[in-house]
């Protein structure tokens, strides 16, 4: 049982722990070995005998706390917050083992900072925020706090008091200089200390509020608008606070900063900059060689004041693209002064820095970073996902891109040709770039392609410095993303596996018949139909097929793509008829052909070279098909579209551009698969077929014949055998 104190007296309203026993010690008039006696604590612990501030002023245990409180009277739970004990993890971190605060992380501090009028107000007492590398300012006097003793130039308060000698609240306690091994102390009166003044309502006042406010609470989620609604731990903030306030430090000129601060703050900032204490002013023995203007807060309040505020300014941003944009000139700087900021220097790999930060950061400097970085990182989303492995995205691409977005998204030049061979598998491969670790190489191979590194980056390149092309990058971030959410019901790589090498996929003659009885000039070469099954099939262009069907010359390239638009639609459901059979022989239950689907919205305000392939439905593209003389051009001029957006609307959706004479044969074509199912599945008779269908008994009888059909006897006819 330990004899409580002749003199009881209240700590002052955020007070901290070491002030209030010093101005115990001092009502008492007695040496402060005194009142440490009579509370417990000891008086030559490891601590003490380096001269630091005392650990439980940092951090107080349960026997120091209840012996205190038994002592002075004071309530047991209100001495914790009279420590750094309370701002842990969230404005310091304390070493737990040693109750030290580490001075590198998150802007820690030896000693503290004082506003002289508080001071004088107080008596002497020290408030414990002043010990924070986050408090630069009294909102209360509208002043910078003071950063040392004006007779000393020493930072107060970063040695434990003389242990013989009885405090003198308000006077400073450090050894005067030049004082020999056993100096005097400078008992220097800092109430009187000068202070800069700042304006109640400018901006270093409103961020010191703002400071206030949040380590008020240190616990309470910051939902500020850029970390987005769920919000980030206090620590997040003022880490991302500290990483930007240094780089303004470093790199920012003073006309930066005008609109920040007044020019007497600004001029102490700069003579700051170029003239820092010496370590031995600023930090106590065991923080030696610590670069002051980076690790721990700057030794100055007019740094902090100015370096925290136009921190903050950029973290108050709206949303990670505004805070791009607001912190553009500092990265500019940064860039200016000859370091490389992003991807891969040094801020952005610190693991100090939140995914928001990064990202703003890089958004920044989307301009300067080259395409392919830009698809790695997603800037043009201002996302915070880092790049990751995801190579099973191939899986889900065909070898070239999806038609109806090679049409949206191939840069063309003014006559409508391409500006790059194979730009639809280029795009493909840049799909699989995007948010992704993966190497152009293998993102090539894996894609069933093969390009250089090379082309690949010229190919992104001309994109992004197109104008017309400016939301390319961002439409195939959404369609990796739409992939990586909800997949593809479509395994391009395992098609591309059963179908590669083989060397037919219809019989020939199949073929050949349907072409004799629909043209008056058929093609007796049946390898186009070959390709257009291989690559409605694969997703892959048909140079990559086997050799026995696959374009050899440009001659031959360019037929096959007269084909694609000039079938006929009994052609079309011919061949969609048997590629979806091969499917189904090796048991694969997958759609024929697929093309992911992406919101309007997401679409709306994106510049893209291509027209969107819906802004012409089927029906106005069969009133334009006048007769079987019509070309690309003549289409084109009547839609009022381009010719690329002609040639997909007739490879997708056939036109029978025949002449009379094949007009109903080409009708029974299409509708001769629909009939064979009804009469050998169905049940249906011959008759019912041709009622149904508007037709005559014996067309639709020549029909099933033709297509292979077996006839059944009718009951008669059995009757009569």
């Amino acid at each position: 049982m330990r004899r409580t104190l002749p003199i009881r007296c209240a700590p002052y309203p955020g007070e901290a722990l070491d002030s209030w026993l010093e101005f115990i010690a001092a009502r008492l008039n007695c040496p402060f070995t005194d009142v440490l006696n009579a509370l417990g604590l000891p008086n030559r612990d490891p601590a003490m005998a380096a001269l630091v501030l005392p650990r439980w002023a940092i951090l107080t245990t349960r026997d120091e706390l209840s012996s205190i409180a038994e002592v002075t009277g004071m309530a047991e739970d209100v001495l914790p917050a009279m420590t750094l004990q309370r701002f842990d993890g969230h404005a310091v971190v304390i070493q737990p083992e040693q109750r030290r605060v580490r001075p590198q992380v998150l802007w820690g501090r030896a000693g503290s900072r004082f506003c002289p009028a508080c001071l004088t107000d107080s008596g002497g007492r020290w408030q414990i925020t002043w010990r924070l590398g986050w408090s630069f300012a009294c909102t209360r006097h509208h002043v910078l706090l003071a950063d040392r003793c004006p007779a000393c130039q020493r930072i107060p308060r970063i040695r434990a008091h003389p242990r013989t000698q009885t405090p003198r609240p308000g006077w400073c306690s450090s050894p005067a200089p030049d004082g020999g091994l056993r100096p005097p102390r400078c008992h220097h009166p800092l109430a009187g200390t000068p202070a800069t003044a700042i304006a109640p309502d400018g901006a270093l006042a409103r961020t010191q509020r703002l400071i206030d406010t949040l380590l008020q609470d240190p616990g309470h989620t910051v939902r500020w608008p850029l970390y987005g609604p769920a919000g980030v731990p206090l620590e997040v903030v003022l880490r991302d606070v500290k990483a930007l306030a240094t780089l303004v430090l470093h790199h920012a000129a003073p006309e930066d900063l005008r609109r920040v601060a007044p020019p007497d703050v600004l001029e102490r900032l700069e003579r700051y900059r170029t003239k820092p204490l010496p370590a031995r002013a600023q930090h106590p023995h065991d923080a030696r060689g610590v670069d002051p203007t980076s690790s721990v807060t700057p030794g100055d309040a007019a740094a902090v004041a100015v370096a925290a505020t136009t921190a903050i300014r950029v973290l108050r941003a709206e949303s990670i693209r505004d805070a791009g944009r607001a912190v553009r000139w500092l990265t500019g700087r940064v860039i200016a002064d000859g370091r490389r900021l992003y991807p891969d220097s040094l801020v952005a790999r610190s693991s100090t820095l939140s995914p928001v930060l990064e990202a703003a950061l890089r958004c920044s400097r989307e301009t300067t970073l080259v395409p392919v970085v830009r698809l790695r990182y997603r800037t043009v989303l201002g996302s915070t996902r880092p790049p990751a492995a995801r190579g099973s995205r191939a899986d889900m691409l065909p070898t070239a891109l999806w038609p109806a977005w090679a049409l949206r998204l191939s840069p063309r030049h003014a006559d409508g040709r391409p500006t790059a061979q194979r730009a639809d598998e280029l795009l493909t491969v840049a799909c699989l770039l995007a948010g992704n670790t993966t190497s152009i190489q293998d993102a090539s191979s894996l894609t069933g392609t093969s390009f250089s590194r090379h082309t690949v980056s010229a190919f992104l390149a001309e994109l992004t410095r197109r104008r017309d092309c400016a939301g390319v990058l961002r439409a195939l971030i959404l369609l990796a993303d739409n992939l990586d959410a909800h997949g593809s019901p479509i395994d391009y790589a395992r098609r591309r596996a059963l179908f590669t090498a083989r060397p037919s996929f219809i019989a020939p003659e199949r073929w050949l018949d349907l072409q004799k009885r629909l043209r008056a000039a058929p093609a007796l070469d049946a390898r186009h139909a070959q390709r257009w099954i291989f690559q409605t099939l694969t997703g892959s262009p048909p140079r990559l097929a086997h050799p026995d069907i696959a374009p050899a010359t440009r001659s031959q390239h360019g037929q096959y793509q007269r084909f694609r638009w000039r079938i006929l639609p009994a052609e079309h459901e011919l061949l969609h008829h048997t590629a979806r059979t091969l499917l189904d022989e090796h048991g694969i239950d997958e759609p024929l052909q697929w093309t992911p689907q992406l919101p309007a919205r997401a679409l709306r305000h994106l510049v893209l070279p291509g027209p969107d392939p819906d802004s012409i439905t089927p029906a106005q593209l069969r009133q334009a098909v006048s007769g079987s003389d019509f070309s690309i051009g003549q289409l084109a001029h009547t839609l009022n579209t381009a010719p690329t957006h002609v040639f997909y609307l007739l490879s997708q959706h056939p036109v029978d551009w025949s002449g009379p004479r094949f007009r109903r044969t080409q009708r029974t074509a299409t509708r001769v698969t629909q009939w064979r199912t009804w009469y050998e599945q169905g049940d249906i008779s011959l008759q019912d077929i041709a009622d149904r269908e508007g037709t005559s008994l014996a067309a639709v009888r020549l029909a099933l014949i033709k297509d292979g059909v077996a006839m059944r006897f009718s009951k008669t006819q059995a009757t009569r055998q």
